[in-house]
């Protein structure tokens, strides 16, 4: 039994969220992925025919024989729209009808709603894995934004475009955002300043999150409002990138500390009383940049520390119960490999 296997990573310390999104003309993001994956198996056979959708992390199961007859009923209703734009067919027709079984199965290494963007990196990772099935060819680029429209078209969710183009690329990305589009510009980060990133940042799972539709949906309601913070925003991606650039890692804690604030006034609910503790432990442990990854509302944040003062700050999120994730950066993005069992 053939398996088709995929895996995508999340992505973190996004400068310049919410400027990926609809409510904003243009906007610049600038991202890092996460050595933290989200992977799909794909399985075949032959037996009776249909599809069985599976979570390792939920135990959550759905079988289906006709995708046309899938109800989305809060139930694996990314990969249930994954099976349907892929057009995978569980039977096939020709001078011998031949059926098939396939299985889908799910895990992630990020915990449930951590703000992470999970779902993009499940989305990626689905459709790589059905391409290939499928032989069919196609670029991260395509496969980012197939990955994006299984959210905002078949599902009918509000989302932006980072996540998805992070998952397909990897690495550290700076984006130029024309919402749905985006150009994705690989930041060449030197050794020394990876190297230094990977010993301090501090990734902290705060709590589950809000659900993310939920939030844009709220942040969009009072957009009008905010357009100076969504400026704000999108210069602190900028800001960011050209810290990075010039290795200038004190200013890169500065455009982080920008971001927060920009993203809190967002709305009163993207940040919580456990993430406003965390930034004043943080801060007395060593801390100099902070803020909340994706939407916000819970989830994770991620901090940017002295030199030397990794073990501090962890320690001082451990004191609150939190949990430490790491914060390693991926350099690959999407990949897909055949197993023959």
């Amino acid at each position: 039994m053939p398996e088709w296997r995929a895996r995508a990573p999340v992505r973190f310390c996004d400068l310049g969220g919410w400027t990926d999104t609809r409510i904003v003309p243009r906007g610049s993001v600038l991202n890092f992925a996460a050595r933290l994956y989200t992977y799909v198996t794909l399985s075949v056979k032959e037996g009776p025919g249909g599809f069985t959708l599976e979570s390792l992390d939920t135990d959550e199961r759905y079988s289906f024989q006709d995708i046309r007859r899938v109800e989305y009923n809060g139930v694996l209703d990314l990969l249930k729209a994954a099976v349907a734009r892929s057009g995978i067919e569980a039977r096939r027709s020709g001078l011998y009808s031949v059926r098939r079984q396939i299985t889908v199965q799910v895990r992630s290494d990020a915990p449930p709603a951590s703000g992470l963007g999970s779902s993009a990196a499940l989305g990626v990772a689905a459709m790589g894995a059905f391409a290939a099935y499928q032989n069919h060819r196609l670029l991260p680029h395509e496969l980012a934004r197939q990955s994006q429209l299984l959210e905002v078209e078949d599902l009918k969710l509000e989302c932006g475009v980072q996540d998805q183009f992070a998952a397909a690329y990897g690495g550290v990305s700076f984006m130029e955002v024309e919402y749905p589009g985006a150009r994705v510009f690989s930041l060449p980060l030197d050794a020394a300043t990876r190297c230094e990133l990977e010993d301090r940042f501090v990734l902290v799972y705060t709590g589950k999150s809000h659900f993310s539709s939920a939030m844009h949906q709220k942040v969009i309601a009072e957009a009008d409002r905010h357009r100076a913070d969504f400026d704000q925003l999108a210069a602190a991606a900028v800001a960011g990138k050209e810290a990075l650039l010039s290795g200038d890692l004190d200013a890169f804690a500065d455009a982080m500390n920008r971001n927060w604030q920009a993203q809190k006034n967002l709305h009163a609910d993207i940040t919580t009383p456990e993430i406003e503790a965390l930034h004043q432990a943080a801060f007395q442990a060593g801390a100099i940049g902070f803020k909340a990854n994706g939407a916000g509302g819970g989830g994770t944040v991620t901090i940017l520390v002295k030199r030397n003062c990794n073990t501090h700050v962890r320690r001082a999120a451990e004191e609150l119960g939190m949990m430490v994730l790491p914060a390693l950066i991926d350099t690959t993005g999407l990949q897909v490999w055949k197993v023959e069992n």
